[in-house]
This record gives C-alpha cells, structure tokens and sequence, in this order.
C-alpha cells in the first residue's frame, strides 16, 4: 500500500500537496491515539482509493462448503470460488472513471469495504484481514510522516505496471527522490 500510494502521488503533485497541507495542519507527533487519525480525512481517501487501484491480493479463492447458488448458478460443496477484488475494484458496473485515481470517492464513506460489496482490499466477512486496522493506521503515520518532511519524486519516468504474484508487486523497483520541504 505504501509502495503504490507514493507511487500515485509521484503522479498527481497537486493531490501530494493537499495531502501535505493536511498533515501540517495536524503533524503526526500530536498523534495520540486511533481516533486522532480522524484529523487527516483527505490522507485516508487517498489510502482507501490506492487500496482500489492496487488491492494488497489480486485474487481470493474459496471453497464451498455446501451446494449453493451464486448469481443464477448452481456451485456444488467443495468448488473452488476465486474472487478478484482486482477486477472489482476496477468493473465500471462498480465505479465511475474505474482506472482513475479519484480518493474523493470515498468522502463519506466510514466503512466502505462493507458499502457495495465491491471493495475488498483486505477481504470481506469472517475471514476479512485481522490486521486491516492495524495496516490503515500504519500506513496513515508513515504516509504523514513523510509527507510532512518530504515531496516524493520519481527519479525516473517508465511507468510502473503492476505485477500479480502473491501480492501485487511493481514490474521494477523505480527510484523515488525524496525532497526536503
């Protein structure tokens, strides 16, 4: 999440800074407990929106427990079921401009992987990820942290494409320039 949400503001240098004039407004040393990361909104939809664009999983399999019926189909007991959040997060029956890094889609929205039941960057239900709120607030501090220090540059400008291994990986490892503010 990290790696792809700096990657992301490389690319829009005007959401960088709005994120940057965020986290002034609250520097990460005031941080006191989870609560206090309700002060950085715009930093959680830019983290909400990465997760869309670059789910931690591209695909989820499953199996069934017993026969069951899914969208008009019978699945008998023991089948795989592979779910892709990466094509769930990008289907545009789901999301308007659905390969566009748009974080505002997410104003509002105080839960949004139980919303649709298209966001899934952490899983859904009994076996949703233990540490989704750990791993948020994480990348909440580090992000801040930087951001309040540093302007993320790329050092070069090939595009990154993403890589579905067990995570979703960059296709390289670009060089990132960080510029004191």
């Amino acid at each position: 999440m990290l790696f792809w949400a700096s990657y992301l503001l490389t690319l829009d240098l005007y959401e960088q800074e709005r994120l940057r004039a965020e986290v002034a407004a609250f520097l990460p040393e005031r941080l006191s407990s989870l609560e206090d990361l309700a002060n950085w909104p715009r930093l959680r939809m830019t983290l909400l929106e990465t997760l869309r664009l670059y789910p931690p999983v591209a695909h989820l399999v499953r199996e069934t427990v017993t026969d069951d019926e899914i969208v008009g189909e019978l699945v008998k007991a023991r089948s795989q079921i592979w779910v892709s959040p990466w094509v769930m997060h990008r289907h545009r029956k789901f999301w308007e401009q659905p390969t566009a890094f748009i974080p505002e889609r997410f104003a509002g929205k105080v839960s949004p992987w139980t919303t649709n039941g298209a966001y899934l960057p952490f899983g859904a239900g009994p076996r949703i990820c233990i540490g989704a709120v750990f791993a948020m607030a994480e990348a909440h501090i580090i992000m801040a942290t930087l951001l309040c220090r540093y302007r993320i540059i790329r050092a070069d400008s090939r595009p990154v494409l993403p890589v579905s291994r067990v995570t979703i990986e960059p296709s390289f490892t670009p060089m990132f320039r960080l510029e004191r503010v």
